[in-house]
């Protein structure tokens, strides 16, 4: 049966920032004095980004002298911030007279405008924690965080892209399944999928999978969740591609914990280097934690009004949870179907507030007979436009990887 070609489209080149470090710090309380508006707004945004919404800061206009004020009948929080506008021995004697009031856990963070090593090791001498020069950013001030008080792993973490549909049925699951099985088979890459629709999720279906029961044990109760655990749940699909199903009940009278995803997303990038979060349609907690705390945001739509509505309104409240990021990527799904009035990708892109949304051609052809098996595009259809697509998406995620030799039996079989 003949079908209409899949295209993937970008307007622009990616040039989109690389992505900052996923280490989120913990529980802590800071309190930063500034001297300059440029310094104070750096860090109130700051305060607001995914990996410090942990913190509780406190911003206050002054330097050390008004510092010392504050806290000298109360205990110093966790994390001290002040802009300085002293040098030399004079700001090392105004260091030396704070030092009598901050209790001995307190971390002291200094921005000041000299930028001299010797004053640097001397400060470092004093036991000041960090010392920032000039004019600094938010992204600047994350990483002091992290640096500091930050819970990385012992290996790298690993990335995690949440993909989110506009409305139900524009194929974002499909999309999550087919780019998670991608990333794991071309990049050779440990990867896993979560599929967070715990009731009604498809990748169980999609992939052919016998779900391994028990996860309704666990997510009411987060605490008990951690690596080990995860790697009793999660079932294999092929060398590379871990799968965490939903609940094999899809109507039990378990409830997940407020917390538990956000706890199941930690454990996960701790122990795979990407993972693919496949998000229910809905506005919950558990939506919110994932996409606050993913890496990368892919909101899929289809090219007609209540997707843009939708997408306008997704748009909107990640930009007001991920300040500090790049704007979520969107994917307008199912393009082209013949005598249907469909809005344009530039239009569509220009409405939301993005240069351009990628778009895919409609094809149920290929993306149905796939599903009817139980397989990925890649298996059903290696050579297909649709693979393409899919693969475009991934590399835009990821960037270059690991990749495996393109032998010429792989090529003539059409698995490279």
């Amino acid at each position: 049966m003949k079908h209409a070609a899949i295209q993937i489209d970008e307007g622009t080149d990616d040039d989109r920032p690389q992505a900052p470090s996923s280490v989120r710090v913990p529980h802590l309380t800071a309190a930063a004095f500034c001297l300059t508006a440029a310094t104070r707004g750096a860090i109130e945004r700051a305060s607001s980004d995914r990996r410090l919404t942990r913190v509780k800061t406190e911003v206050s206009d002054g330097g050390i002298a008004r510092l010392r004020r504050a806290f000298e009948t109360r205990p110093t929080p966790s994390l001290l911030v002040v802009e300085v506008s002293t040098t030399g021995e004079a700001l090392l004697n105004e260091l030396d007279a704070l030092a009598e009031i901050c209790d001995p856990e307190t971390k002291v963070v200094v921005i000041g405008a000299e930028n001299d090593i010797a004053l640097y090791r001397k400060l470092m001498k004093r036991g000041i924690a960090e010392y920032l020069v000039g004019t600094i950013t938010p992204l600047a001030y994350v990483a002091t965080v992290q640096k500091l008080f930050g819970q990385e792993s012992a290996t790298k973490l690993g990335k995690v892209y949440a993909f989110v549909g506009a409305k139900g049925g524009v194929g974002a699951s499909t999309l999550a399944q087919n780019v998670a099985w991608t990333l794991a088979e071309e990049q050779a890459s440990q990867t896993l999928l979560l599929d967070l629709d715990f009731r009604f999720g498809s990748a169980a279906v999609n992939l052919d999978l016998k779900p391994v029961t028990g996860l309704e044990k666990y997510v009411g109760e987060p605490d008990k969740l951690d690596a080990a655990l995860l790697d009793r749940l999660i079932v294999q699909r092929g060398e590379y591609l871990s799968v965490l199903p939903g609940f094999d009940d899809a109507l039990g009278d378990v409830d997940p914990a407020p917390n538990a995803v956000e706890r199941l997303i930690e454990i996960a990038r701790a122990s795979f280097p990407h993972v693919v979060v496949d998000l229910p349609h809905e506005w919950s907690s558990a939506s919110r934690d994932a996409l606050t705390s993913a890496d990368e945001v892919i909101v899929v739509a289809a090219p007609d009004l209540p997707n843009l509505r939708n997408t306008r309104a997704l748009m909107e409240r990640l930009r007001a949870l991920r300040p500090n990021d790049a704007p979520p990527r969107v994917i307008l799904n199912g393009c082209r179907v013949p005598r249907r009035k469909e809005i344009a990708a530039d239009k569509f892109a220009k409405s939301i507030g993005v240069e351009a949304c990628a778009t895919i051609a409609f094809d149920p052809a290929t993306f149905g007979a796939a599903a009817a098996e139980g397989r990925a595009i890649r298996e059903q259809a290696p050579r297909s436009k649709a693979q393409g697509s899919v693969r475009d998406l991934a590399w835009k995620l990821t960037g270059p990887g690991r990749v495996r030799p393109r032998g010429r039996l792989r090529t003539l079989l059409g698995l490279g």
